[in-house]
């Protein structure tokens, strides 16, 4: 994975482009008719799998405020992606020497909010909500600001007006949050156009619960429109209450069915086919059919990816610990006065021949613990 600067990205992400790397045209891939892939599809491939990120090199020193109450706010235990880096978080507080309780969001507003207000109830300083935005839960992070907790970005984008968080998270210089999102969404049209040798007909799956869902698809739809040759053949809406109560595997796999010209699908969230979507395409026959295409790099979905016959191909790798640990370092900087800095998680496609660790989750290229710890003065 290469160190990505600011001056690349920004060219990396120039209009709505939102490329990684200088690519070919659509009519630069046509299908060499032996099955094998063009050179500009393994130019996109070899994009993507080396990924884009920092090595937190220079990582400016800040001591943590002492006897601070940390609330994690996970958006829902019962999905791995959430749960998981809720607990990083809470690794990362206790490393920092904070008192830290994880508030269960259970996968809707109104679990946000009670969550939230679980926080004020409980004395919190800072709330850190994981991957929820302020939009949909404005009123109930006002009034944990109105009361002096400090709220900062878990993954999330402080989409209130006027906007409430001290800090988002930051990604990587002159790369906003959205930009970061669109460009996620990039490198899985990257990789779905290279696998099919710019011939993709993807099933695109649009997650509505957070602004960030439609960040992913915008950045996804564009970049496929981009490259050419390939077409979303249905762009299929999800929200956090269908995964809930997994009406949303029979609705994928309805769909999938309902196109047999498709031969791709894509998702923005490893849970859903940890929970249940995986083994519903199995069973319905798609994963023969089917490219499919997450993002996160769960420890459950890269051990459905090593098994192989799981229902999923690859994922977009990108350190929810890192991250986790990137967000309490965060706060601690909002506490200190200080400015926060960029925590430049990778993010780089893994399938079976691709960056594919030997165990657990995608956990990047750099020992991120190690060097927060020695910015926090924490042995």
């Amino acid at each position: 994975m290469r160190t990505t600067r600011a001056a690349a990205i920004i060219a990396a992400i120039a209009g709505i482009a939102l490329a990684l790397s200088a690519c070919s045209t659509g009519s630069e891939a046509a299908d060499s008719g032996d099955g094998s892939s063009s050179a500009a599809a393994e130019e996109q491939l070899a994009s993507v799998y080396e990924g884009v990120g920092s090595d937190l090199a220079d990582l400016p020193e800040v001591t943590p405020r002492d006897g601070v109450n940390l609330y994690v706010v996970s958006c829902g235990e019962q999905i791995p992606s959430c749960a998981s880096t809720a607990q990083s978080m809470k690794d990362a507080g206790e490393a920092a020497g904070w008192t830290v309780t994880v508030a269960d969001g259970k996968l809707n507003p109104d679990g946000f909010a009670t969550a939230i207000r679980q926080a004020i109830a409980g004395g919190a300083d800072v709330i850190i909500p994981v991957g929820i935005g302020c939009g949909v839960a404005q009123a109930a992070f006002q009034e944990a600001v109105d009361v002096g907790i400090t709220i900062v970005g878990g993954g999330g984008a402080d989409d209130c007006d006027p906007k409430l968080w001290a800090s988002e998270r930051l990604w990587l210089p002159d790369v906003d949050l959205e930009a970061a999102y669109k460009l996620w969404g990039a490198q899985q049209a990257d990789y779905a156009w290279g696998r099919h040798n710019g011939a993709a007909k993807v099933i695109l799956l649009n997650f509505t619960t957070q602004v960030w869902g439609q960040w992913i698809t915008d950045g996804f739809t564009s970049r496929l429109e981009e490259l050419g040759g390939s077409e979303i053949v249905e762009t299929l809406d999800i929200a956090d209450p269908e995964t809930a109560d997994g009406s949303y595997v029979q609705k994928i796999t309805t769909a999938a069915l309902s196109h047999p010209e498709a031969n791709t699908l894509v998702m923005p969230i490893d849970g859903w086919i940890s929970n249940g979507l995986g083994a519903a395409i199995v069973s319905a026959g798609l994963d023969d059919q089917l490219l499919v295409v997450s993002r996160s790099g769960d420890a459950s979905v890269l051990d459905m990816i090593r098994q192989g016959g799981s229902g999923i191909d690859a994922t977009l790798g990108f350190p929810n610990d890192w991250g986790a640990w990137g967000s309490v370092d965060t706060a601690i900087r909002v506490l200190a006065g200080t400015e926060p800095v960029y925590i430049g998680e990778s993010s780089q496609m893994i399938d079976q021949d691709h960056n594919l660790p030997d165990s657990g989750s995608y956990d990047g290229s750099t020992d991120y613990k190690a060097r927060f710890l020695a910015a926090w003065g924490v042995s």
